[in-house]
């Protein structure tokens, strides 16, 4: 489930596609008339980098820009601070869950910062979160419900033989919200 692994006997890769999330994400914020975009993130690797690798393509060379923000909050807030020059020379953030776009937005709503009319966000998961902040979050939306079907029917034909080792990559869809606006 969301594995990274080799092609290996009795496993099944189960993912989602990151990579076209971000470029969905991408596409939408240039669309929306964005020139600079941050991607924020605690890691490049794996899932976190296909995405912003997807936004990146997207928007365009030079367009996108990376920051490995600290996974510590407290540490986070910090940095934040630290980067606001850096990070209001972009028009918009792309953080890599809705975690950190709800999280992000508060910050910037603490400091005055007007989201989206200054800075837009959008994030990636659609969970519950997306609808208790204000504005509400711009998302990409998996279905978890299809994830768990799907590794259930997985499960059950290689425990009896009829399904080999494979990867399996779900369909993912931008969810467009108010925390995003033309520019």
């Amino acid at each position: 489930y969301d594995g990274y692994f080799q092609p290996t006997e009795g496993i099944c890769n189960l993912t989602i596609d990151h990579y076209d999330g971000g470029y969905q994400v991408g596409k939408y914020l240039k669309d929306m008339g964005h020139k600079r975009v941050l991607c924020i993130s605690d890691n490049f690797s794996c899932m976190d980098l296909e995405r912003m690798k997807g936004c990146a393509a997207a928007m365009g060379e030079g367009a996108v820009d990376f920051m490995q923000i600290p996974v510590e909050k407290r540490e986070r807030m910090i940095f934040y601070g630290e980067k606001e020059r850096e990070i209001k020379g972009h028009t918009a953030v792309f953080a890599v869950s809705d975690f950190y776009a709800v999280e992000f937005i508060h910050y910037l709503q603490e400091r005055g910062i007007r989201v989206p009319e200054e800075i837009s966000v959008a994030g990636f998961d659609d969970s519950t979160l997306c609808h208790y902040c204000f504005p509400s979050l711009t998302t990409v939306r998996q279905d978890p419900q299809e994830r768990a079907q799907r590794a259930i029917t997985i499960l059950k034909n290689l425990k009896e033989g009829k399904q080999e080792s494979m990867t399996v990559k779900l369909p993912v869809f931008l969810v467009k919200r108010k925390s995003v606006k033309k520019r």
